[in-house]
């Protein structure tokens, strides 16, 4: 059985390869959140419509505006569905000293793939994790909250592992607790 832990020293260096990795982690959720997907949120920004209006409003990078705005809208509805629990660990804030954060801070947004057609089912969503992580991250719920919470532990990482990158993985894997309309924000606390 494996040992789980929420008290996990996170060193902010990353490889590029976590660092993308993380990144695209992030950019699939939140276009599985898009509301022409599973629409968990109230976000539209990687969206055809909303690429034909980004194209006019930011004609020099509508793409990396995008992608921009997408993170900024899941990283906002996951901190409101976290709120009550000020130390919550979630995919877009994965270390409680915001050492993920310095970490990604200049790591390019355009090269990471994302896709362009709607997830619209969490089989399809499964699908998109497995390409990018290969196989099934184990976790255990704690609890479900009233703001669409899903508290997990996660379990030590191999050694060989990035721990910011172990997490991600973990977090990434428990939005599959979700339906289409009905999204799950998975969280641990340290």
């Amino acid at each position: 059985m494996a040992k789980y832990t929420t008290n996990t020293t996170i060193s902010a260096s990353l490889s590029p390869q976590d660092a993308q990795m993380i990144l695209g982690l992030r950019l699939l959720i939140a276009r599985a959140a898009n509301k022409d997907s599973l629409a968990w949120c109230d976000d539209a920004s990687l969206t055809c419509p909303a690429r034909f209006l980004l194209e006019r409003i930011f004609p020099m990078a509508p793409l990396l505006a995008a992608r921009s705005l997408a993170l900024k809208a899941a990283e906002a509805r996951h901190q409101a569905a976290c709120a009550a629990h000020e130390q919550a660990l979630h995919l877009y804030r994965l270390d409680a000293d915001s050492q993920d954060k310095l970490a990604l801070r200049f790591e390019p947004l355009l090269t990471i793939p994302v896709p362009d057609q709607p997830i619209t089912t969490i089989d399809a969503l499964r699908h998109h994790l497995l390409d990018l992580i290969e196989k099934p991250a184990p976790y255990t719920v704690v609890r479900r909250t009233n703001t669409h919470g899903l508290q997990i532990e996660t379990p030590t990482g191999p050694a060989s592992d990035s721990p910011l990158l172990h997490r991600a993985q973990t977090l990434a894997w428990a939005y599959l607790e979700g339906q289409p309309g009905q999204p799950v924000f998975p969280f641990c606390l340290e």
